[in-house]
Order: C-alpha cells, then structure tokens, then sequence
C-alpha cells in the first residue's frame, strides 16, 4: 500500500523530502545559544527550536537531569504534549543515558517495555555529558518506525554538546558566585564573631535572600536548653503573618524533635519540597534548613520560589547551603572551646567556682573600688571540719561529691553580686562587696547552716559535714592609707578561721574592730 492508504513511507522516500538543512541558520542559532550573554533557559529553548528545524521529527525534548534527586527535569521542547519531569527508574531508557552513550532505536515497537512512550515509533537519544557526568539528554521522537537517519544522529550529538556546553558553563559560573558569596558572608561574619547567635542566624538570612533571590524567607532561632522550646523569629519576607503564624504551628515540638533526630549523624539535613496549589499551576519549591549545633537544633530556616527554575542545579545550589550554614557551626563551635578555655582558665573544674586566679584578681579589684568609694566589702574565709578523714574512710572520690555539692550549695547561697571561690583543698572563699559587717555576718550563718543541715550521699548512705567561717570586713577607712593589702586582707579573714576552729568548729568568727 502507498502513504495515501495509511501506510508509513519507505525511509528513501522520506529522507527525499526532509527540508533542507540551512547552515547558516544552524551556526547563527548555535551562536547565540553560546553567546556569554545568554540566560540559561534561553539558550537551551534556542538549542530546542534549532534541533526541531534541522532534524525531522514530530517531538523533540531537552531534560535537565539531577543527580541530587535522580529526576530528569524537561527543560525545554518541542513537541504537542508537555512532557512533565520524570525520576531515574520511570524514565524510558534513563540507566542507559547515565551511561552517556547514546541511545538510537529505529523501532521502538521491538521494545516490549512498560516505559515506553505510547504511539511513538523511533528514537534518538544523546546524553549531554559535562565535565561534571551526565547533566541532561536530548531526545527526539517520531511517530514512524525506522525514521532517523546518520546524519539526524550527528546533527543531535552536535547540539547535545553545545547544550552541555551551555550548562556547563552557567553551572560554573553560578558556583563561582556561591564562592563570592561565600567569601563575603565569612568576612561578614568574622566581625560578628562576637555577636548573638540571633545576629549570625540575621546574617545568613540575609545571605540566601540576595544570592538565592528568593521570593520568600524567614529565619527561626530555637532555645534547645527549654524543654518546651519554640520557634522565634529572627527575619522573615516574602511571608505574611499569617504565614508565619502557621509555620510556628507546621513546626510545633514533634517536627522539631524529628528535624533534630534526621541530623542525629551530623550535617545540614536539608528537606526540599514541591507544591502545586489545588493541584495544578506552577509548583513551587520550598526548602527548610535546619541549624544544627553539637546534635541540637538552634534555628531553622525556610525559603521558597514560587516558581521552579527547571534549570536550577540543585546539587550546587545544595552544597552552598551547607557550606554557608556549616561556617555559623563552625562559629558557635569556636565559641564554646574560648568558653571551655574561659571556664578552665578562671573556675575550678570539680566545683564550677571561681578558682584561686580569678578570685585575687576580683579581690584586687574591688579593694581599689573600696579606696575610691569608701564602701565596706566583706571576705569569708571556710574550711571544711574533719575532710582528712572523710578522704581516709570513704576513698578521695567521695571527697571529691563532697567538695562538688559544697560548690553547689554556695552557689545557691550567695548573691549575684558575691564571687565565690575555691581558695584550695578543702578551703574557699566568698568575696562580698558593698557589704558591712552585719550582712555578711548574716552571710556566713546562713552558708554554715546550709552545709550542716544537708547530708552529702556517700556510698549507700550519708553523711552530715560541718563548716567553720572566718570574716573580715574592711571600709574606706582601712583602705584610704594604700597600706592595706589583699594579703592582709586575706591573713585577717584566715585566722578568724583559725579562731572558729579552736572554739571547736562549726562555727563563725568575725576578726575583731571591723
């Protein structure tokens, strides 16, 4: 039968009345797809609609793929139907593109597969292979068994490199301004280093908005020491109130709790979503990025496009959000070691007081105050009864609960204003400034009957400690000769203590004329 009774062509008599393939149209089209100028899904539709005109076909189609989420995302076509984004395993003849060779089947009705498209004959499929591996495929389809010829198969080849061309060269270009921004946003922060962790978090939102160019973000910071910790926010555009408000509710404590549980192992855990409203229209993409620090989330970021860019790279776009939240960690982290060293520095580790180094230099101080103020300040001396024996019977880690609980009821004691201190051993010391000798007289009853009245768990029982108190309290008048040391100060309070402990301890002794 000929074509008038419904039967296909003979591929000679075909290739005879192809159109003619204009070269000086393919060069001009290929040149503009290259131009340095040229955006991204512009220069992809050229590549499109200059494959469509040199190669005879019924539907041609250029896929952006992703390896990030393993989708081959139609970027650009030709063709009656749109053929929508599909994933790796639903794409027909998807495994054998990631190979990068291409694919030509003269009769697509041998390939009894559940994949194949439906009423579509013959097909040329060239992988677009960049630098960095498989980055898309062009196909070209027809309705006619046998139809493409060498030449048809070159021509595409010609045009999948120049398509890789193209994404290659914005993929570099976009990550080079990821760096920039990267760079810029560590000079940033650097000045910021000691800012609050709601400046930093500020900073970064402000980072994505203008290098994403978002439609939208909002920026959370999140208190992980309270149990019952929610979200606060930091910034937020693009989102009406309203929707913030149902953010807040979207991440209550059970999705917080399963956020902070993805990034268990560590990393920027960063959840990527499309949504289309009523199930049709324009999707839109969302991305939330959790801010974690030592397992713990303390912020959370959302942001969002209303439209996808099916250009976008996702992988690269991925690997700067990371970067950039992992360089806030990496603050934070460089913060908690000068606290740890702060800490180790001017506490004592087993009480969490003040130690001996930072109580003479706060004495120091508030004795020069004390010259110029001529208000009183007070220093209790105490010392632990009978600890020897404590260590000989119980083995020195019961002395050590012991002097670790002695910290914590101190602690618990004293006012904010009051610095207390492990002096040495089993002796500590309460610098009280601004106050006279009543007050810290009170003071000291108050701390002795505090320890006498606990008992300290030791083993499978307890056992009751006494603590003896020396005081000395010093005024303008003592002080305004420049005479009167802190070592005289302390010598004062000492052997107060020595007193209290010859009238058989547990008990307080104030030196005398003070």
């Amino acid at each position: 039968m000929n074509n008038q009774q419904g039967q296909a062509p003979a591929k000679e008599e075909r290739q005879t009345g192809r159109r003619k393939l204009d070269g000086g149209r393919l060069i001009r089209g290929l040149g503009a797809a290259l131009a340095p100028g040229a955006d991204l899904p512009d220069a992809l539709g050229i590549i499109v609609r200059e494959a469509h005109a040199a190669v005879d076909c019924g539907h041609i189609l250029l896929s952006r793929y992703e390896a990030a989420e393993g989708h081959f995302r139609a970027v650009a076509w030709r063709s009656s139907v749109d053929p929508g984004d599909t994933s790796r395993e639903q794409k027909f003849m998807g495994s054998s593109y990631l190979t990068g060779q291409p694919v030509v089947i003269h009769d697509l009705s041998q390939h009894n597969h559940r994949l194949r498209p439906p009423g579509l004959r013959s097909l040329i499929g060239i992988p677009l292979v960049a630098s960095q591996g498989v980055v898309g495929v062009l196909e070209a389809f027809s309705e006619h068994p046998d139809h493409f010829s060498d030449l048809d198969a070159e021509l595409l080849t010609l045009f999948a490199k120049t398509a890789a061309a193209v994404i290659e060269r914005a993929d570099l270009a976009q990550e080079a301004k990821y760096r920039q921004a990267e760079n810029d946003f560590l000079s940033e922060t650097a000045k910021l280093e000691q800012a609050s962790s709601g400046g930093l978090f500020y900073k970064l939102g402000e980072t994505f908005a203008a290098v994403l160019n978002v439609d939208g973000i909002a920026v959370f910071g999140i208190e992980p020491e309270l149990p019952d910790s929610q979200l606060q926010e930091i910034m937020a555009r693009g989102f009406a109130d309203t929707d913030i408000g149902r953010l807040k509710t979207l991440y209550g404590k059970e999705n917080l709790r399963m956020l902070t549980a993805a990034a268990d192992g560590g990393g920027t855990k960063i959840v990527r979503q499309t949504l289309r409203r009523n199930g049709s229209g324009p999707a839109k993409l969302i991305y939330t990025v959790p801010i974690i620090h030592r397992r713990g989330l303390i912020g959370l970021i959302v942001f969002y496009w209303r439209h996808i860019d099916k250009t976008l790279d996702t992988a690269g776009l991925e690997s700067f959000i990371e970067r950039t939240v992992g360089h806030i960690t990496t603050i934070l982290g460089r913060r908690d070691i000068y606290a740890n060293i702060q800490r180790v520095g001017f506490s004592d580790l087993l009480t969490g007081l003040a130690n001996r180094r930072l109580f003479d230099y706060v004495l120091d101080r508030e004795l020069k105050k004390v010259r110029r103020s001529s208000k009183p300040i007070s220093l209790l001396m105490a010392d632990l009864d009978h600890f020897k024996a404590i260590n000989d019977t119980y083995g020195h880690l019961a002395g050590d609960g012991v002097l670790e609980q002695i910290g914590a009821i101190l602690r618990a004691i004293v006012r904010n204003v009051d610095l207390p201190a492990r002096y040495g051993g089993e002796e500590f010391a309460v610098i009280l400034p601004d106050t006279g000798r009543e007050q810290a007289m009170i003071i000291a009853e108050r701390l002795r009957g505090a320890i006498a009245a606990h008992q300290f768990p030791i083993g499978n029982g307890f056992i009751n400690i006494t603590i003896s108190v020396g005081g000395v309290t010093w005024s303008g008048r003592e002080t305004a000769t420049g005479d009167a040391s802190a070592e005289l100060f302390i010598t004062a309070a000492d052997q107060a203590l020595y007193q209290a402990k010859q009238l058989g301890r547990n008990a307080t002794v104030f030196a005398r004329g003070t």
